[in-house]
């Protein structure tokens, strides 16, 4: 199980308001100690939910950090908030934290919000005070994202791969062009099976239903963008705006 923990800075009352959202006895509970929890809902790319021990769920929004929105009217933005969720998503959902304030460092000493921006799935969201040292550490990450052209900053096309080679690229924005063997239900999905190769795209029914066209995609060839993730070894690619699926033939 992975461990995650949120590291405590100095921040103003404006400051935690605005990074955590928490009921004033849990603040003060998590200025005393750490509070242990586990990651249950990711909201989106900046806000997940925490279930602490012997107490209800809350609310942290990250601190430093503004992801795009999943209901912007553009699909192109919705389509890069989506991907910052699922990257959240892959990254913490239902690992354990210790909750201090809305920084999360991992086990292996990594600092999530940094990284978060590094790979390009979010802005540094400088507007409140915080510690100096880490604002000039998101920035840094921004403008380095920016040069490699990560995230939010890589241009389009993706690259495109085949189905075959999706395995060797958890973690990386692609496209993944396979031949559909087979379209069938899982639980509250839809998932389109590649022929001759360990890949999927999985579609939430919401989502499904609204595609344009056709919904019979066995025996087609498909092109399906997005992060490429791992369940259960397979990979796989989440789909959560209709852009991010294509009908090749």
């Amino acid at each position: 199980m992975k461990i995650i923990r949120f590291v405590r800075s100095a921040l103003s009352a404006l400051v935690i308001a605005a990074a955590i959202l928490l009921p004033v006895s849990s603040l003060s509970a998590t200025a005393e100690g750490s509070l242990k929890g586990t990651v249950t809902v990711v909201y989106d790319g900046d806000t997940v939910r925490v279930r602490l021990a012997d107490r209800k769920d809350e609310r942290v929004r990250l601190i430093g950090v503004d992801t795009p929105e999943l209901d912007d009217a553009r699909e192109q933005v919705r389509l890069m908030a989506f991907l910052a969720k699922r990257y959240t998503f892959s990254r913490l959902f239902q690992s354990t934290v210790e909750l201090l304030l809305a920084y999360i460092r991992t086990a292996d000493g990594e600092m999530f919000n940094e990284t978060l921006v590094r790979e390009g799935y979010a802005h540094a969201y400088l507007k409140f005070p915080f510690d100096e040292a880490w604002k000039t550490r998101l920035k840094e990450a921004e403008s380095a994202a920016r040069r490699s052209g990560k995230g939010l900053w890589q241009g389009e096309p993706y690259p495109v791969i085949g189905a075959p080679e999706a395995g060797r690229h958890p973690g990386e924005i692609l496209t993944v062009r396979f031949r559909c063997l087979r379209s069938f239900k899982r639980g509250g999905f839809h998932i389109l099976e590649a022929e001759g190769a360990e890949f999927d795209a999985v579609i939430p029914f919401e989502v499904f239903r609204s595609l344009p066209g056709s919904l019979d995609f066995s025996g087609r060839t498909i092109e399906a963008t997005g992060l490429v993730e791992l369940y259960k070894g397979r990979p796989q690619i989440m789909i959560g705006v209709p852009v991010q699926l294509k009908r090749v033939d």
